[in-house]
């Protein structure tokens, strides 16, 4: 995916950036590197300073599932508030994606069990 095919998923003008929605670790690996959404560069830093605010932002959560429903969460409920009046503009890759990531939320979970 390149960001250039895309269109801002807050703005809808031609995106220049790729946010991965889950971010990464404290060690700096992605946690679900196919997990992205096309943006703007200010709609990237935005997205990673309301991170910042929520608590969400360093990686340093000793539960990287924590963090990918957290982080994704936080980046839904924005796109929602930005496109109130009508729908949400997300790539088919993306639903993909995040479908793939919950089903690995709920692996971890069972297997703490």
């Amino acid at each position: 995916m390149r960001a250039s095919d895309y269109r801002c998923v807050f703005l809808g003008r031609p995106a220049d950036h790729l946010h991965h929605s889950s971010g990464r670790d404290v060690a700096g690996n992605y946690l679900d590197s196919r997990l992205i959404v096309p943006v703007v560069r200010r709609q990237h830093v935005v997205e990673h300073q309301g991170w910042n605010v929520a608590g969400i932002g360093d990686g340093t959560s000793s539960d990287p599932n924590a963090l990918r429903l957290r982080r994704n969460a936080h980046l839904l409920i924005r796109l929602t508030d930005h496109h109130e009046d009508g729908s949400v503009p997300l790539p088919v890759l993306y639903f993909r994606e995040l479908a793939f990531m919950l089903i690995r939320v709920a692996d971890d979970m069972e297997g703490e069990r």
